[in-house]
């Protein structure tokens, strides 16, 4: 219990944390910064209850082993991961999202194909994906050629492993 209580609390305490700070100003980079947040409110969280424990000698709630302190490390850690990935869906609309959202937007009458075609352009669906992956690193321009950067590299590694284990070709299903 005193996991559940604990772990629970932290991440909620970190998110508390991170729309504060969302609300003052918004970050460039948000991943890395959420990240900061949520392991760092964890580790301060951590050690403020170790120290409690046996420092100050409060025993209230507190854990008692060290193996109870690694698994509220890894239920906050799992619990981080997880909202890592819905935050991503969030963070920049997918194109799918956007033609979505344009179709939900004409709402009964429909979107007419020639409209829908022409606000789907470069602009609305590829040239904000590139900007992402310039700020983030991924990507960089070399004589007006993207080039992949070693963080780029390791992150279209890590799906093309994946996609081999799942046997999925490279083109899609």
């Amino acid at each position: 219990m005193r996991i559940l209580f604990w772990g629970s609390f932290l991440f909620c305490l970190a998110f508390l944390v991170h729309l504060i700070v969302w609300r003052i100003r918004l970050p460039k980079r948000q991943t890395k910064t959420l990240l900061c947040i949520f392991f760092g409110t964890l580790l301060i969280g951590l050690i403020g209850l170790w120290s409690a424990k046996f420092i100050l000698q409060i025993n209230t709630l507190a854990p008692e082993a060290i193996s109870e302190y690694f698994h509220i490390f890894l239920f906050v850690t799992s619990l981080t991961l997880a909202y890592m990935i819905t935050y991503s869906a969030l963070e920049a609309d997918s194109p799918s999202l956007i033609m979505i959202m344009s179709i939900a937007n004409a709402a009964s009458n429909g979107l007419p194909q020639e409209k829908f075609k022409q606000l789907m352009t470069d602009d609305m669906l590829s040239i904000p994906r590139i900007r992402d992956l310039l700020r983030d690193k991924m990507v960089f321009v070399e004589k007006g050629k993207y080039k992949l950067t070693l963080k780029g590299l390791v992150f279209v590694h890590i799906f093309i492993v994946y996609r081999h284990i799942l046997n999925i070709s490279q083109k899609g299903g």
